[in-house]
Protein backbone atom coordinates (compact mmCIF):
# COMPACT_ATOMS: atom_id res chain seq x y z
CA UNK A 1 0.00 0.00 0.00
CA UNK A 2 1.29 3.24 -0.75
CA UNK A 3 2.17 5.95 1.70
CA UNK A 4 -0.58 9.03 1.41
CA UNK A 5 -1.42 11.86 3.50
CA UNK A 6 -4.23 12.29 5.65
CA UNK A 7 -6.14 15.39 5.42
CA UNK A 8 -6.24 17.39 8.68
CA UNK A 9 -9.96 17.05 8.81
CA UNK A 10 -9.71 13.81 9.32
CA UNK A 11 -6.25 13.45 11.10
CA UNK A 12 -7.83 16.13 13.65
CA UNK A 13 -10.66 13.64 13.85
CA UNK A 14 -9.22 10.50 14.99
CA UNK A 15 -6.40 11.94 16.87
CA UNK A 16 -9.94 12.88 19.19
CA UNK A 17 -11.11 9.76 18.81
CA UNK A 18 -8.27 8.53 20.55
CA UNK A 19 -8.31 10.94 23.77
CA UNK A 20 -7.22 8.59 26.65
CA UNK A 21 -9.07 11.11 29.00
CA UNK A 22 -12.50 11.03 27.16
CA UNK A 23 -15.28 9.32 29.09
CA UNK A 24 -18.11 7.51 26.53
CA UNK A 25 -21.70 8.26 26.66
CA UNK A 26 -23.70 5.28 27.03
CA UNK A 27 -24.72 4.97 23.60
CA UNK A 28 -21.41 6.44 21.59
CA UNK A 29 -20.16 4.34 19.14
CA UNK A 30 -16.85 3.83 20.07
CA UNK A 31 -18.12 1.84 23.39
CA UNK A 32 -16.84 -1.83 23.17
CA UNK A 33 -18.23 -4.17 25.22
CA UNK A 34 -15.64 -5.68 27.09
CA UNK A 35 -18.01 -7.96 29.77
CA UNK A 36 -19.82 -9.15 27.01
CA UNK A 37 -18.99 -12.47 25.30
CA UNK A 38 -15.96 -14.25 26.41
CA UNK A 39 -14.62 -12.38 30.08
CA UNK A 40 -11.84 -9.93 29.76
CA UNK A 41 -11.94 -8.11 33.02
CA UNK A 42 -13.66 -10.79 35.21
CA UNK A 43 -15.19 -13.58 35.48
CA UNK A 44 -18.30 -14.69 33.13
CA UNK A 45 -20.64 -14.39 35.82
CA UNK A 46 -21.23 -10.59 36.19
CA UNK A 47 -19.01 -7.19 35.88
CA UNK A 48 -18.56 -4.75 38.06
CA UNK A 49 -21.60 -2.76 36.62
CA UNK A 50 -23.78 -5.93 37.05
CA UNK A 51 -22.53 -6.21 40.65
CA UNK A 52 -23.49 -2.37 41.68
CA UNK A 53 -26.49 -2.59 39.77
CA UNK A 54 -27.18 -5.94 41.64
CA UNK A 55 -26.93 -5.09 44.98
CA UNK A 56 -29.17 -1.83 44.23
CA UNK A 57 -31.83 -4.05 42.96
CA UNK A 58 -31.84 -6.32 46.07
CA UNK A 59 -32.10 -3.47 48.63
CA UNK A 60 -34.22 -0.15 49.53
CA UNK A 61 -30.99 1.83 50.26
CA UNK A 62 -27.18 1.25 49.97
CA UNK A 63 -23.65 2.97 50.04
CA UNK A 64 -21.10 1.24 47.91
CA UNK A 65 -17.43 2.44 46.57
CA UNK A 66 -16.32 1.42 43.02
CA UNK A 67 -12.29 2.13 41.91
CA UNK A 68 -9.74 1.41 39.40
CA UNK A 69 -7.31 2.80 37.27
CA UNK A 70 -7.61 6.20 35.52
CA UNK A 71 -8.69 5.54 31.91
CA UNK A 72 -9.73 2.43 32.33
CA UNK A 73 -13.43 3.52 31.56
CA UNK A 74 -15.06 3.79 35.24
CA UNK A 75 -17.19 7.23 34.31
CA UNK A 76 -17.67 5.38 30.77
CA UNK A 77 -19.55 2.34 32.47
CA UNK A 78 -21.14 4.66 35.20
CA UNK A 79 -22.57 6.54 32.43
CA UNK A 80 -23.88 3.53 31.09
CA UNK A 81 -25.22 2.13 35.21
CA UNK A 82 -27.56 5.49 34.72
CA UNK A 83 -28.62 4.73 31.44
CA UNK A 84 -29.57 1.44 32.52
CA UNK A 85 -31.27 2.34 35.81
CA UNK A 86 -33.42 4.85 34.07
CA UNK A 87 -34.33 2.46 31.61
CA UNK A 88 -35.86 -0.16 34.36
CA UNK A 89 -38.74 -1.55 33.48
CA UNK A 90 -39.31 -3.49 36.90
CA UNK A 91 -38.86 -0.36 39.29
CA UNK A 92 -38.99 3.00 37.91
CA UNK A 93 -35.58 4.70 38.83
CA UNK A 94 -34.04 8.48 38.71
CA UNK A 95 -30.16 8.35 38.70
CA UNK A 96 -28.30 11.30 39.75
CA UNK A 97 -25.06 11.92 38.59
CA UNK A 98 -23.00 14.03 40.23
CA UNK A 99 -18.73 15.06 38.48
CA UNK A 100 -17.26 16.24 41.66
CA UNK A 101 -14.46 17.72 39.46
CA UNK A 102 -17.19 20.31 38.53
CA UNK A 103 -17.03 21.41 42.37
CA UNK A 104 -13.82 20.33 43.69
CA UNK A 105 -9.79 21.16 43.06
CA UNK A 106 -8.66 17.70 42.83
CA UNK A 107 -5.34 19.07 44.11
CA UNK A 108 -6.83 20.70 47.27
CA UNK A 109 -7.79 17.62 49.99
CA UNK A 110 -11.36 17.08 49.99
CA UNK A 111 -13.61 16.70 53.30
CA UNK A 112 -17.05 15.63 54.34
CA UNK A 113 -18.69 18.78 54.69
CA UNK A 114 -17.48 19.03 50.94
CA UNK A 115 -19.17 15.95 50.05
CA UNK A 116 -22.49 16.88 51.98
CA UNK A 117 -22.68 20.73 50.77
CA UNK A 118 -22.06 19.13 47.09
CA UNK A 119 -24.66 16.05 47.31
CA UNK A 120 -27.58 18.23 48.74
CA UNK A 121 -26.55 21.17 46.22
CA UNK A 122 -27.29 18.40 43.19
CA UNK A 123 -30.26 16.68 44.47
CA UNK A 124 -31.70 19.64 44.92
CA UNK A 125 -31.20 20.74 41.65
CA UNK A 126 -32.29 17.61 40.21
CA UNK A 127 -35.37 17.63 42.03
CA UNK A 128 -36.11 21.20 40.95
CA UNK A 129 -35.35 20.29 37.64
CA UNK A 130 -37.97 17.02 37.81
CA UNK A 131 -40.32 19.24 39.03
CA UNK A 132 -40.31 21.25 35.94
CA UNK A 133 -39.00 24.44 37.39
CA UNK A 134 -35.76 26.61 36.88
CA UNK A 135 -33.27 25.66 39.37
CA UNK A 136 -31.25 28.51 39.35
CA UNK A 137 -33.98 31.08 39.91
CA UNK A 138 -35.76 28.39 42.57
CA UNK A 139 -35.10 28.63 46.31
CA UNK A 140 -33.47 25.83 47.23
CA UNK A 141 -30.58 24.11 49.47
CA UNK A 142 -28.20 26.95 47.70
CA UNK A 143 -30.37 29.60 49.77
CA UNK A 144 -30.16 27.48 52.69
CA UNK A 145 -26.34 27.36 52.41
CA UNK A 146 -26.25 30.65 51.99
CA UNK A 147 -28.26 31.51 54.80
CA UNK A 148 -26.05 29.01 56.96
CA UNK A 149 -22.72 30.56 56.05
CA UNK A 150 -24.78 34.24 57.03
CA UNK A 151 -24.85 33.27 60.51
CA UNK A 152 -21.21 32.47 60.55
CA UNK A 153 -17.85 34.58 60.43
CA UNK A 154 -17.69 34.00 56.47
CA UNK A 155 -17.96 37.28 54.50
CA UNK A 156 -20.80 37.39 51.49
CA UNK A 157 -20.60 40.86 50.76
CA UNK A 158 -18.84 40.80 47.64
CA UNK A 159 -21.28 37.74 46.07
CA UNK A 160 -25.03 38.50 44.33
CA UNK A 161 -27.48 37.20 46.48
CA UNK A 162 -29.63 36.29 43.44
CA UNK A 163 -26.78 33.89 42.40
CA UNK A 164 -26.14 32.69 45.50
CA UNK A 165 -25.80 29.04 44.99
CA UNK A 166 -23.86 28.82 41.28
CA UNK A 167 -21.43 32.00 42.52
CA UNK A 168 -20.91 30.10 46.30
CA UNK A 169 -19.87 27.20 44.63
CA UNK A 170 -17.52 28.42 42.35
CA UNK A 171 -15.84 30.39 44.63
CA UNK A 172 -15.64 27.29 46.68
CA UNK A 173 -14.12 25.45 44.01
CA UNK A 174 -11.47 28.47 42.40
CA UNK A 175 -11.08 30.97 45.63
CA UNK A 176 -8.86 28.93 48.21
CA UNK A 177 -8.77 31.46 50.86
CA UNK A 178 -12.63 31.48 50.79
CA UNK A 179 -12.87 27.47 50.63
CA UNK A 180 -10.47 27.62 53.84
CA UNK A 181 -12.85 30.31 55.67
CA UNK A 182 -16.17 27.92 54.81
CA UNK A 183 -14.68 25.40 55.67
CA UNK A 184 -13.54 26.44 59.21
CA UNK A 185 -17.17 28.08 59.57
CA UNK A 186 -18.60 24.73 58.69
CA UNK A 187 -16.47 22.80 61.02
CA UNK A 188 -17.12 24.92 64.10
CA UNK A 189 -20.71 23.95 63.64
CA UNK A 190 -20.32 20.91 61.31
CA UNK A 191 -23.22 18.48 63.70
CA UNK A 192 -25.95 21.59 62.67
CA UNK A 193 -24.68 21.99 59.23
CA UNK A 194 -24.45 17.92 58.40
CA UNK A 195 -28.11 17.98 60.07
CA UNK A 196 -29.32 20.77 58.00
CA UNK A 197 -27.67 19.40 54.97
CA UNK A 198 -29.00 15.75 55.44
CA UNK A 199 -32.13 16.80 55.77
CA UNK A 200 -32.10 18.82 52.51
CA UNK A 201 -31.23 15.44 50.93
CA UNK A 202 -34.34 13.56 52.12
CA UNK A 203 -36.42 16.09 51.25
CA UNK A 204 -34.91 16.12 47.86
CA UNK A 205 -35.39 12.51 47.20
CA UNK A 206 -38.59 12.48 48.53
CA UNK A 207 -39.60 15.36 45.85
CA UNK A 208 -37.88 13.32 43.11
CA UNK A 209 -40.13 10.53 43.81
CA UNK A 210 -43.59 12.50 43.77
CA UNK A 211 -42.33 14.62 40.73
CA UNK A 212 -45.04 14.28 37.75
CA UNK A 213 -42.71 13.07 35.32
CA UNK A 214 -40.52 10.92 37.47
CA UNK A 215 -42.97 8.61 39.40
CA UNK A 216 -39.19 7.36 40.35
CA UNK A 217 -39.57 4.36 43.23
CA UNK A 218 -35.97 4.48 43.62
CA UNK A 219 -33.46 6.97 43.45
CA UNK A 220 -29.85 5.99 42.66
CA UNK A 221 -26.99 8.68 43.19
CA UNK A 222 -23.96 8.33 41.42
CA UNK A 223 -20.83 10.56 42.98
CA UNK A 224 -17.96 10.17 40.42
CA UNK A 225 -14.48 11.92 40.12
CA UNK A 226 -13.46 11.24 44.37
CA UNK A 227 -11.20 8.83 43.05
CA UNK A 228 -8.95 12.05 40.82
CA UNK A 229 -7.88 13.80 43.98
CA UNK A 230 -4.09 14.08 44.25
CA UNK A 231 -1.13 16.18 45.69
CA UNK A 232 0.23 18.30 43.01
CA UNK A 233 3.41 18.09 44.86
CA UNK A 234 4.97 15.08 46.58
CA UNK A 235 5.42 17.14 49.98
CA UNK A 236 1.70 17.79 49.94
CA UNK A 237 0.71 13.58 49.67
CA UNK A 238 0.50 13.05 53.50
CA UNK A 239 -2.38 15.55 53.97
CA UNK A 240 -3.53 14.54 50.90
CA UNK A 241 -4.20 10.58 51.78
CA UNK A 242 -5.17 11.98 55.04
CA UNK A 243 -8.45 14.14 54.07
CA UNK A 244 -9.31 10.81 51.63
CA UNK A 245 -8.99 8.20 54.50
CA UNK A 246 -11.23 10.61 56.82
CA UNK A 247 -13.67 11.02 54.55
CA UNK A 248 -13.98 7.63 53.62
CA UNK A 249 -13.44 6.03 56.86
CA UNK A 250 -14.17 8.14 59.83
CA UNK A 251 -17.19 9.85 57.93
CA UNK A 252 -18.18 6.36 55.96
CA UNK A 253 -21.37 6.74 57.94
CA UNK A 254 -22.33 10.34 56.99
CA UNK A 255 -21.68 8.69 53.31
CA UNK A 256 -25.02 7.03 53.77
CA UNK A 257 -27.75 8.67 52.23
CA UNK A 258 -31.08 8.51 51.85
CA UNK A 259 -31.53 6.51 48.75
CA UNK A 260 -28.95 4.81 46.99
CA UNK A 261 -25.70 5.90 46.67
CA UNK A 262 -22.06 4.85 44.69
CA UNK A 263 -18.76 6.82 45.20
CA UNK A 264 -15.68 5.98 43.28
CA UNK A 265 -12.45 6.29 45.66
CA UNK A 266 -8.49 6.47 45.09
CA UNK A 267 -7.64 2.88 44.52
CA UNK A 268 -4.69 2.77 46.76
CA UNK A 269 -6.88 3.75 50.07
CA UNK A 270 -8.43 -0.31 49.15
CA UNK A 271 -5.01 -1.54 50.51
CA UNK A 272 -4.19 1.04 52.99
CA UNK A 273 -7.64 0.45 55.13
CA UNK A 274 -7.95 -3.40 55.40
CA UNK A 275 -11.68 -2.88 56.95
CA UNK A 276 -12.71 -0.53 54.37
CA UNK A 277 -15.08 -2.79 53.08
CA UNK A 278 -16.66 -3.57 56.48
CA UNK A 279 -18.09 0.15 56.60
CA UNK A 280 -19.94 0.14 53.53
CA UNK A 281 -22.58 -2.74 52.07
CA UNK A 282 -20.24 -4.47 50.18
CA UNK A 283 -16.64 -4.58 49.34
CA UNK A 284 -15.04 -2.33 47.58
CA UNK A 285 -15.48 -3.09 43.22
CA UNK A 286 -12.03 -2.45 41.53
CA UNK A 287 -12.85 -2.17 37.57
CA UNK A 288 -9.62 -4.42 36.34
CA UNK A 289 -7.55 -3.89 33.09
CA UNK A 290 -8.45 -6.08 30.13
CA UNK A 291 -6.35 -9.20 30.26
CA UNK A 292 -4.31 -10.01 27.50
CA UNK A 293 -2.23 -12.84 29.02
CA UNK A 294 -2.44 -15.56 31.42
CA UNK A 295 -0.38 -15.34 34.46
CA UNK A 296 2.09 -17.91 32.88
CA UNK A 297 2.55 -15.50 30.25
CA UNK A 298 0.27 -17.10 27.65
CA UNK A 299 -1.50 -14.75 25.10
CA UNK A 300 -5.10 -14.24 26.34
CA UNK A 301 -6.48 -13.65 22.44
CA UNK A 302 -10.31 -12.97 23.99
CA UNK A 303 -8.80 -9.91 25.58
CA UNK A 304 -6.14 -8.87 22.74
CA UNK A 305 -8.87 -8.87 20.16
CA UNK A 306 -11.37 -6.76 22.22
CA UNK A 307 -8.82 -3.77 22.70
CA UNK A 308 -8.12 -4.42 18.55
CA UNK A 309 -11.52 -3.58 18.49
CA UNK A 310 -11.12 -0.70 20.64
CA UNK A 311 -8.51 0.73 18.63
CA UNK A 312 -10.31 0.31 14.98
CA UNK A 313 -13.73 1.61 16.28
CA UNK A 314 -11.21 4.39 16.29
CA UNK A 315 -9.17 4.45 12.91
CA UNK A 316 -9.14 2.83 9.84
CA UNK A 317 -6.65 0.40 10.95
CA UNK A 318 -5.47 -0.82 7.08
CA UNK A 319 -4.98 3.42 6.22
CA UNK A 320 -3.22 3.90 9.13
CA UNK A 321 -1.16 1.39 10.13
CA UNK A 322 -1.11 -1.15 7.20
CA UNK A 323 -3.13 -4.07 6.19
CA UNK A 324 -1.78 -6.94 8.06
CA UNK A 325 1.43 -5.29 9.53
CA UNK A 326 0.78 -6.64 13.16
CA UNK A 327 1.76 -3.17 14.31
CA UNK A 328 -1.52 -3.15 16.01
CA UNK A 329 -0.73 -5.79 17.93
CA UNK A 330 2.33 -4.82 18.78
CA UNK A 331 0.54 -1.53 20.53
CA UNK A 332 -1.77 -4.26 22.38
CA UNK A 333 0.84 -6.50 23.81
CA UNK A 334 2.88 -2.88 24.76
CA UNK A 335 0.11 -1.86 26.78
CA UNK A 336 -0.79 -4.48 29.05
CA UNK A 337 -4.49 -4.08 28.81
CA UNK A 338 -4.40 -0.57 29.79
CA UNK A 339 -6.99 0.96 27.79
CA UNK A 340 -5.71 4.55 28.64
CA UNK A 341 -1.99 3.73 27.61
CA UNK A 342 -3.02 2.24 24.30
CA UNK A 343 -4.81 5.35 23.23
CA UNK A 344 -2.21 7.31 24.14
CA UNK A 345 0.26 4.89 22.11
CA UNK A 346 -1.99 5.48 19.38
CA UNK A 347 -2.57 9.19 19.65
CA UNK A 348 0.78 9.33 19.65
CA UNK A 349 1.63 7.47 16.67
CA UNK A 350 -1.42 9.96 14.22
CA UNK A 351 0.55 12.73 15.34
CA UNK A 352 3.68 11.66 14.84
CA UNK A 353 2.42 9.90 11.54
CA UNK A 354 4.06 12.28 8.32
CA UNK A 355 2.56 9.74 5.94
CA UNK A 356 0.22 6.62 6.11
CA UNK A 357 0.30 3.95 6.65
CA UNK A 358 3.28 4.52 8.91
CA UNK A 359 6.66 3.16 9.21
CA UNK A 360 7.01 0.60 11.60
CA UNK A 361 9.56 2.54 13.32
CA UNK A 362 6.60 5.08 14.58
CA UNK A 363 5.32 2.89 16.41
CA UNK A 364 8.52 1.26 17.96
CA UNK A 365 9.78 4.52 18.76
CA UNK A 366 6.00 5.86 20.60
CA UNK A 367 6.23 2.44 22.50
CA UNK A 368 9.79 2.79 23.47
CA UNK A 369 9.19 6.05 24.61
CA UNK A 370 6.26 5.30 27.00
CA UNK A 371 8.66 2.48 28.37
CA UNK A 372 11.33 5.38 29.04
CA UNK A 373 8.59 6.85 31.18
CA UNK A 374 7.56 4.37 33.26
CA UNK A 375 11.58 3.37 33.71
CA UNK A 376 12.22 7.26 35.40
CA UNK A 377 9.73 6.12 37.43
CA UNK A 378 10.97 3.07 38.76
CA UNK A 379 13.32 3.35 42.12
CA UNK A 380 15.59 1.09 43.29
CA UNK A 381 13.18 0.36 46.54
CA UNK A 382 10.48 -0.44 44.46
CA UNK A 383 12.27 -3.63 42.95
CA UNK A 384 12.28 -6.16 45.41
CA UNK A 385 8.22 -6.16 44.71
CA UNK A 386 8.18 -6.41 41.71
CA UNK A 387 10.37 -8.88 41.14
CA UNK A 388 8.09 -10.89 43.78
CA UNK A 389 4.84 -10.06 42.19
CA UNK A 390 6.18 -11.28 38.89
CA UNK A 391 6.42 -14.69 39.98
CA UNK A 392 3.11 -14.61 42.18
CA UNK A 393 1.29 -12.59 40.99
CA UNK A 394 -0.44 -11.60 44.68
CA UNK A 395 -0.59 -9.00 46.68
CA UNK A 396 2.22 -8.97 49.75
CA UNK A 397 0.89 -10.55 52.35
CA UNK A 398 3.05 -8.96 54.84
CA UNK A 399 2.47 -6.08 57.18
CA UNK A 400 0.28 -2.74 56.63
CA UNK A 401 3.59 -0.90 55.27
CA UNK A 402 3.98 -3.26 52.79
CA UNK A 403 0.38 -3.20 51.32
CA UNK A 404 0.76 0.34 51.22
CA UNK A 405 3.87 -0.15 49.40
CA UNK A 406 1.72 -2.37 47.24
CA UNK A 407 -0.84 0.46 46.31
CA UNK A 408 1.53 3.00 45.32
CA UNK A 409 3.27 0.83 42.76
CA UNK A 410 -0.84 0.56 41.38
CA UNK A 411 -1.14 4.22 42.13
CA UNK A 412 1.97 4.58 39.71
CA UNK A 413 0.64 1.91 37.08
CA UNK A 414 3.83 -0.11 37.64
CA UNK A 415 1.90 -2.95 38.78
CA UNK A 416 -1.57 -3.89 36.70
CA UNK A 417 -4.82 -5.51 38.45
CA UNK A 418 -6.64 -8.00 35.95
CA UNK A 419 -9.62 -10.82 37.78
CA UNK A 420 -10.25 -14.66 36.59
CA UNK A 421 -12.29 -15.79 39.34
CA UNK A 422 -10.12 -14.22 41.76
CA UNK A 423 -8.18 -10.84 41.65
CA UNK A 424 -4.21 -11.26 40.75
CA UNK A 425 -1.33 -8.36 39.58
CA UNK A 426 1.56 -8.11 37.25
CA UNK A 427 3.75 -5.93 36.46
CA UNK A 428 3.08 -3.49 33.21
CA UNK A 429 4.66 -5.02 30.45
CA UNK A 430 6.95 -1.52 29.80
CA UNK A 431 7.46 -1.61 33.36
CA UNK A 432 9.58 -4.94 32.86
CA UNK A 433 11.81 -3.08 30.05
CA UNK A 434 13.25 -0.75 32.82
CA UNK A 435 16.80 -1.35 33.30
CA UNK A 436 16.60 -2.01 36.90
CA UNK A 437 13.36 -4.66 36.90
CA UNK A 438 15.04 -6.23 33.92
CA UNK A 439 18.16 -6.77 35.61
CA UNK A 440 16.00 -8.11 38.84
CA UNK A 441 14.39 -10.50 36.52
CA UNK A 442 17.39 -11.67 34.46
CA UNK A 443 18.56 -12.46 38.02
CA UNK A 444 15.69 -14.60 39.27
CA UNK A 445 16.01 -16.68 36.03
Amino acid sequence: MSSTLLPLDELRRLVKNCDPQRPLDADDPLYVAFDEGTPTRGTSHTSCIQALRRFIYLKDESCQLFTGFPGTGKTTELRRLRAQLAEARDLPTHAVYIDFEEYLDRYTPASITDVLRIVAYALDREATIAEGKDPDSEPGYARRFWEFLKQTDVSLERLDLHLAGQVVMLELKNNPSFRQKVEDALSSRFQQFATEATAAMSEAVVRLRNARDVHAERVVVIADGLEKFTPLREEDRDVMEASVESLFVQHARLLRLPCHVIYTFPLWLRFRVAELGSLYDSQPLVLPMVKIAEQDGRPYEAGIEKLRELVRRRIDEPRVLGAQSGLLTDLVLASGGYPRDLLRMMREVLVRGESFPVAPKVVSRVIDDLAREYAVIVRGTHVPMLRALAGTHRMPQGDSGEVAAFGRLLEKWLVLAYRDDDEWYDLHPLVKRAPLVAGALAEKR
